[in-house]
C-alpha cells in the first residue's frame, strides 16, 4: 500500500508495459476490488488502484450522494479536483510513466467522467462501467479522438436507458472515440466484460 497526495493505492504490473490503467473502485468498495478485472484484462499490464477519499457504507467512494442519492455535484467537483491533483503527481513522480486509461466502476466511472470533463489532457482515455453524466447539462471539452469505452446494464435497476445514451452522446458530441455495448445484465458485471474491454485495449489504446 502507498500513500500520495492524500490518497492510498495500490500498484501492480509490470511498469515496462504498455499504457498503465488507473483504477477507481464503486461506492462502498475499496482499492482492491478491481485488481481482479484489471488482472483479467491487462496481461501484467501496469495499474494503480486508487482508493476513494470519501467514507461511504463498509467501504469508500469518491464523492458523496445526497440523501435521495442523487449526485452531489459541489463534493464531485471538489474530488475530481483533488484526483486530478494526484494524477499529475504521479506522472511528474514516475508513479506513473504514461498518461493512464480511466477504469471506473459506477462511482468509480461517474468520478472517471468527470476527469474527463475537467482534465482530460491527463488520460489516455476511458473504461467507464455503469457511468451517470457528471455535467448532464454542459457539453464536455474537445477530446478529439480520444478512446473511450462505455458499458451498460439492460436489467441495471440503478440506471435508466437514457443514462448510457446521454453519457455517449456528450462524449461523441466532442470528438471522443466513444465505444458503447448495452450487455444483458445488471449493474454488475456480465462475463463478457473482460474480454471486451480487452480487445477494446488492443484494438484502441496499444
Amino acid at each position: 500500500m502507498h500513500e500520495l497526495n492524500g490518497f492510498r493505492y495500490a500498484s501492480a504490473g509490470d511498469e515496462t508495459s504498455s499504457t498503465p490503467l488507473f483504477l477507481m473502485h464503486g461506492s462502498g468498495g475499496n482499492e482492491n476490488d478491481l485488481i481482479p478485472l484489471s488482472e483479467s484484462i491487462g496481461q501484467n499490464r501496469r495499474c494503480i488502484s486508487i482508493r476513494g477519499a470519501v467514507e461511504w457504507e463498509t467501504g469508500y467512494a469518491f464523492f458523496k450522494r445526497n440523501n435521495d442519492r442523487s449526485l452531489d455535484y459541489v463534493d464531485l467537483g471538489y474530488q475530481t479536483y483533488r484526483l486530478c491533483e494526484f494524477l499529475a503527481s504521479a506522472l511528474e513522480t514516475g508513479v506513473l510513466r504514461s498518461k493512464p486509461i480511466l477504469l471506473g466502476f459506477s462511482n468509480g466511472a461517474i468520478t472517471a467522467a468527470s476527469i474527463l470533463f475537467h482534465a482530460p489532457f491527463l488520460v489516455a482515455g476511458a473504461t467507464l462501467i455503469r457511468p451517470l453524466s457528471p455535467a448532464p447539462d454542459e457539453a464536455f471539452p474537445e477530446l478529439a479522438g480520444l478512446p473511450v469505452f462505455i458499458s451498460a446494464g439492460e436489467e441495471d435497476t440503478r440506471r435508466s436507458p437514457d443514462d448510457v445514451k446521454l453519457m455517449t452522446a456528450q462524449l461523441e458530441n466532442c470528438g471522443a472515440d466513444v465505444t458503447t455495448h448495452v450487455l444483458p445484465t445488471g449493474h454488475g458485471l456480465h462475463d463478457d466484460e473482460p474480454k471486451l474491454i480487452r480487445d477494446w485495449l488492443q484494438a484502441k489504446v496499444d
